[in-house]
């Protein structure tokens, strides 16, 4: 029967799309040369073990800072806006609410059976889905370091820049909660590994890649989509793209049938709801009051990704009070942070600039560039902290940077290496546990406890957000150093 479809298929494409000009200039580029490469050996799977083992352990102790807020994990926006409450219930229950897979369209059918494993084995529910991120963020550090191989690194580079990916203020912060975004990383790892794999992976292989991408996050599709267009020609791109979305249709209609208030992410409802999240529209809505800032969104993405700045309090007209750092300057009187910023600025500017001057990854490259530049598309209007998302587009602006290497002057650029490692991880852990002292100080605040405790908000109907306008808050004070935290914030 396969077969057949096969025969089908492939006679209906030649007489119709086979003949389009599109179809002669997608087949014209050499794919043939990326299998050229040298292949990774057993060393480089060891080595790629290795960074496994490091990427858990920055995991383990990123969780054993953010276990100082014990309601880190039962309230929303406590660390950056994070729906951690939300996400670990998802992982090791049907119940509650799992109406994010509106966007993240398998991550409950995808995240379930293991959750319920580790359950089954012992774990307490919320240890399970702590112990599930830490075992992914491993899975993905082995994973960059393979794809950094690929990209023709020698050893001791690839490991320098595996080093970088696990320091970054990014990694850092979302090893070490439960939330969607481990997992959108691992899938933007794995779709570049397989852009570059010297051989050409069997369609099996670009299904499951296609699967996952989606199925965790709607939007990153296209980056499996790149991957695919990178090294297919159009016959079996379009064959494996369709077969892949029609196979996640048919998972999406299951998980609606098992998983409680799950929607279907091909429902036109349930997407233009996500509108409400673009900054335009909340900017209009005075959601906040900075309103939009492109360049804000740019700054966050490809330079506090790396390097974190300070966190503050803000308060949004929903009733809620966050914690974000998309507008926030650098620490008065520090100067590791500007160090760490300064070499990291020139060290990406290095790798956009081997990534130029290597013409043996030229096709690779476009595809990496045409990534990143859909994934900056994509945050310059959509979510109100960009922070929130940087592990979909982080370990593209690591590889990117990692091809300083082919620039003139390379070991200038691994000396920065080095710089934006010391400096911007020491920088990084401060404004994590500084991130922690916050959050731990809101989550004793009354009015936190009362409107964004996820029990009461799925159980209950929510407070009106009429409820809370009376009240204004000095955030500018409220949680910093010296404060205590009390309702003596407030103002009338």
């Amino acid at each position: 029967m396969l077969s057949a479809l096969r025969s089908r298929y492939d006679k209906t494409f030649d007489a119709s799309i086979g003949r389009l000009w599109i179809a002669r200039l997608w087949n014209r580029f050499d794919r043939d040369a990326l299998s050229t490469r040298p292949m990774l050996v057993r060393t480089d799977v060891l080595i790629a073990l290795c960074f496994a083992v490091v990427g858990s352990a920055v995991s383990v102790w990123a969780f054993s800072q953010t276990n100082r807020v014990p309601e880190l994990h039962t309230m929303f926006n406590l660390w950056i806006h994070a729906d951690s409450a939300r996400v670990a219930e998802n992982i090791v229950t049907t119940g509650g609410d799992h109406g994010r897979t509106s966007v993240h369209p398998l991550f409950s059918i995808l995240t379930y059976p293991v959750g319920a494993l580790l359950t089954a084995l012992g774990l307490a529910p919320l240890t399970a889905a702590k112990t599930l991120v830490v075992i992914v963020m491993g899975a993905t550090t082995a994973m960059f370091s393979l794809t950094t191989r690929l990209v023709g690194l020698p050893r001791f580079v690839s490991a320098a820049f595996t080093l970088l990916f696990t320091a970054t203020a990014s990694f850092l912060y979302w090893s070490g909660v439960v939330e969607t975004f481990p997992f959108s990383c691992f899938a933007v790892v794995t779709s570049l590994f397989m852009m570059l794999r010297v051989n050409t992976p069997h369609w099996g292989w670009w299904v499951l890649v296609n699967v996952l991408t989606i199925g965790v996050l709607i939007t990153n599709w296209v980056i499996a989509l790149v991957a695919m267009a990178v090294r297919l020609k159009l016959k079996p791109f379009i064959a494996i793209a369709v077969s892949s979305f029609a196979l996640v249709i048919v998972l999406a209609v299951i998980q609606n049938l098992c998983f409680e208030k799950a929607a279907l992410f091909f429902n036109p409802h349930t997407l233009t709801r996500e509108a409400a999240y673009f900054q335009t529209n909340m900017a209009a809505e005075g959601t906040y009051e900075q309103g939009w800032q492109p360049a804000a969104n740019l700054r966050s993405m490809y330079v506090t990704t790396v390097v974190a700045m300070p966190v503050e309090v803000q308060q949004q007209t929903h009733m809620r009070l966050a914690t974000t750092n998309q507008n926030t300057a650098f620490p008065e009187g520090e100067v590791i942070p500007v160090i760490a910023v300064i070499s990291w600025v020139v060290l990406f500017g290095m790798g956009v600039w081997g990534a130029i001057l290597r013409s043996s990854l030229r096709l690779p490259v476009i595809g990496a560039a045409l990534m990143l530049t859909a994934q900056t598309i994509l945050h310059l209007i959509y979510g109100e902290v960009t922070f929130l998302y940087s592990l979909s587009f982080m370990p593209l602006i690591i590889l990117f940077a990692s091809m300083s290497w082919f620039a003139p002057y390379r070991y200038v650029g691994l000396g920065l290496v080095v710089l934006v490692i010391a400096f911007g991880g020491t920088n990084n852990v401060r404004r994590l546990q500084e991130t922690v002292s916050i959050g731990d100080c809101l989550s004793d605040i009354d009015f936190v406890r009362q409107g964004q405790t996820w029990d009461l908000i799925r159980d209950a109907k929510p407070p009106e957000a009429s409820d809370y306008q009376t009240l204004d808050f000095d955030t500018e004070n409220l949680c910093q150093p010296g404060s205590t935290p009390d309702e003596a914030g407030v103002q009338p």
